[in-house]
C-alpha cells in the first residue's frame, strides 16, 4: 500500500536504532534490563482537571508491526524513546512480570510511590488493550494494585478501535472494576475510510469504530474519540471540510465525548516530511502547499475557522466536545504548532490563547465573534492570498494526487511511478463527492 510503504521509508533510521537497541538488550538477563529501567521517568503533564501519564512502555504495537516501524502517517509518538523502547521490548519478552514492575517504577519515579488523584487520570501506553504492550501482569501493576491514594473520579486510557473486543474488555472490567468511571480514549482523526487508512494509515475501519461504540456502552465505559483538526498535505479548506464531517459524524455515532487535536508537525510524519523535503518544490508552492516554515500545518485561521463552522452547523456538538492545548510541551516529541503568518509575531499568542481557553471556558458562543475579530487581523490578507493560491489544487482527490506524486519523487526518485501506482483513488473522492468511503 503507498503510504504504509512511505511511512516504512520515512521511519527506517528509526527502524534500525530500535532493532540495534533490542538485540543488544537480548544479550542481557531480565534483571539486568530491569535494574537498567529502574531510574527511569514517566512522561508525565498536569493540568487543570486532568494528569496524563504516559507510561514508560515497549512502544506502540501498531506501528512496529512486521518487524519494521511505519505506522499513522500524522503520529510521532515514539522516536525520540526508541533506544529505551527496544530494550524494554527484550524484557516483555524475557519476563512480563519484571516488564510490568519496571512500568510501575516508571510511574512511581515520576509520581511517587502515593500519589494524588486529579479529576481525571489519564494512566495509558499507546494502545492498552493490546496484549503485547499491555499483559495482564502490567494491568495488575496499574489498575488492580492501587497507583493513588485517592482514586481518580476517572480513569481514562488509550487504545486503537480494532483492538477493542468483548473478551479484552471484560477482562479490562475485572481489572478496574473497583474504579469509579472508566473511558477509552481511540482514534477516529477523520470519518473518511479511504483518508484514515490511505493517507492516514490508520487500518481501522468505520464500521470497527462504531462497533468498538457499542461494546463500549454495553460494558459500561465511556467511548472517547480523537479528530483532528487538520490532516498532513490538504489545504486549508479541505482540512476545514473534514474536521466539520468527522465531527458530525462522531456524534451521530455515539461517541460519548469528541476530543479535538490540532494537526501539528513531528519530524517523522507525512507532514513532517514534507517540510523536510519538499519546502522548496516548485509546484507545491505555486498552489500553496509549500509554505515555507509554514508547510504541514494548519493556520490558526484555520483552527478557529473550523471550530466555527462546527457551531454553525449545531452548536450543542460542543456539549461533547474537548480543546486539546496548543502547547509544544504538550507532548513527549518535539513538535511546532500552528501560527499564522510568522511564527516569531506576537499576535499569535492571543489566538493560541482562545483556543487553549476554549479548553477550560467552554465559550463556544464567542466563535462569531472571534471570526469577525480576526478578519480585521493585519495578517488576515495573507491568509486570504493563500486561500485563493489553493484553489489551484483542485478538489480533495487532485490534492492528494499531487502530494502523494511529490512524495514518490522524493523517495524513490526516476522509478517514482511504482510507489505511485499504488495510490488508488476512488471515485467518490473525486469532485468531494465523499458519501461513506
Amino acid at each position: 500500500m503507498f503510504i504504509d510503504k512511505v511511512m516504512t521509508r520515512i521511519w527506517a533510521p528509526i527502524t534500525e536504532e530500535y532493532r540495534r537497541s533490542y538485540n543488544e538488550a537480548k544479550k542481557l538477563s531480565a534483571e539486568e534490563l530491569y535494574e537498567r529501567h529502574t531510574t527511569t521517568k514517566m512522561k508525565y503533564f498536569p493540568y487543570i482537571g486532568v494528569n496524563m501519564n504516559y507510561i514508560d512502555t515497549l512502544g506502540c504495537p501498531y506501528r512496529m508491526r512486521g518487524g519494521k516501524l511505519s505506522g499513522c502517517s500524522m503520529c510521532d509518538y515514539q522516536s525520540e524513546h526508541a533506544t529505551r523502547q527496544g530494550s524494554l521490548l527484550a524484557l516483555r519478552e524475557k519476563d512480563p512480570v519484571l516488564y510490568a514492575k519496571a512500568v510501575r517504577v516508571g510511574f512511581q519515579n515520576s509520581r511517587g510511590e502515593d500519589a494524588s488523584g486529579n479529576v481525571i487520570e489519564n494512566v495509558s501506553g499507546y494502545d492498552s488493550l493490546n496484549h503485547d504492550e499491555v499483559p495482564e501482569e502490567l494491568c495488575d501493576e496499574l489498575f488492580r494494585k492501587d497507583l493513588f491514594k485517592d482514586t481518580p473520579f476517572i480513569y481514562n486510557i488509550e487504545a486503537r478501535a480494532s483492538t477493542i473486543d468483548e473478551k479484552r474488555l471484560m477482562e479490562f472490567k475485572n481489572t478496574v472494576a473497583n474504579k469509579k468511571r472508566v473511558s477509552i480514549d481511540f482514534g477516529v482523526e477523520v470519518s473518511s475510510d479511504w483518508l484514515r487508512n490511505q493517507w492516514l494509515n490508520k487500518d481501522v475501519s468505520n464500521q470497527q469504530i462504531i462497533n468498538a461504540v457499542k461494546l463500549l456502552h454495553e460494558y459500561d465505559f465511556r467511548a472517547v474519540g480523537n479528530v483532528l483538526l487538520g490532516l498532513p498535505g490538504l489545504t486549508e479548506e479541505q482540512m476545514i471540510e473534514e474536521f466539520v464531517n468527522t465531527v458530525v459524524w462522531m456524534d451521530r455515532i455515539g461517541i460519548d465525548k469528541i476530543v479535538i487535536h490540532g494537526l501539528n508537525r513531528k519530524k517523522y510524519t507525512l507532514q513532517g516530511y514534507l517540510y523536510q523535503k519538499l519546502v522548496n518544490d516548485e509546484e507545491l508552492m505555486e498552489c500553496g502547499l509549500a509554505q515555507g516554515e509554514h508547510t504541514g500545518i494548519p493556520w490558526l485561521f484555520t483552527m478557529i475557522r473550523g471550530l466555527y463552522e462546527v457551531y454553525k452547523t449545531d452548536p450543542n456538538l460542543y456539549k461533547k466536545t474537548v480543546m486539546v492545548r496548543l502547547d509544544v510541551n504538550f507532548n513527549s516529541i518535539t513538535n511546532q504548532i500552528s501560527y499564522n503568518h510568522l511564527n516569531s509575531t506576537q499576535c499569535n499568542q492571543k489566538y493560541i490563547d482562545y483556543v487553549n481557553g476554549l479548553a477550560i471556558n467552554k465559550e463556544y458562543f464567542s466563535l462569531p465573534g472571534m471570526v469577525k475579530k480576526m478578519k480585521k487581523d493585519p495578517d488576515y490578507h495573507h491568509y486570504t492570498e493563500l486561500l485563493t493560491k489553493q484553489k489551484n489544487c483542485g478538489d480533495l482527490a487532485s490534492t492528494i494526487r499531487l502530494v502523494a506524486k511529490k512524495v514518490a519523487q522524493s523517495l524513490e526518485g526516476d522509478k517514482w511511478e511504482e510507489l505511485y501506482s499504488e495510490l488508488i483513488i476512488p471515485e467518490e473522492l473525486k469532485n468531494n463527492k465523499r458519501g461513506s468511503i
